[in-house]
């Protein structure tokens, strides 16, 4: 295996010009790997999930169905549609942001950090 500092996706210091260009150096078979893994362990946690639910349910701490059969409070379906509207901005945003740095860091930094 290559060492992580080998590759641009690894932070190496401080962002001192324009950001990074994370994945210009993988492959897209490489990514779609990436995303297969990733949602193979989304997977895993959603099982996971169902697991914890069949055990309250057998231990009577939650009604068979509790969760299928749930309906929001006015409150509740406010703040799960806020909740997933920020999930779906973070997620886009990571697409669709600039190139160019949020915040300046003067270059001379590279001084005082070791190489």
């Amino acid at each position: 295996m290559s060492n992580p500092s080998s590759f641009k996706t690894y932070p190496t210091g401080p962002v001192t010009d324009k950001e990074p260009e994370l994945v210009h150096d993988l492959s897209q078979d490489k990514i779609i790997s990436a995303l297969v893994t990733l949602a193979g362990e989304l997977y895993m946690v959603r099982d996971r999930v169902k697991v914890l639910e069949a055990e309250l349910e057998k231990h009577d701490i939650l009604p068979p169905g509790a969760v299928e059969a749930h309906e929001d409070t006015t409150e509740e379906a406010t703040a799960r549609v806020a909740d997933a509207q920020a999930f779906a901005d973070r997620f886009w945003l990571q697409l669709t942001m600039s190139d160019e740095p949020v915040s300046q860091i003067d270059p001379a930094i590279k001084k005082y950090l070791d190489d």
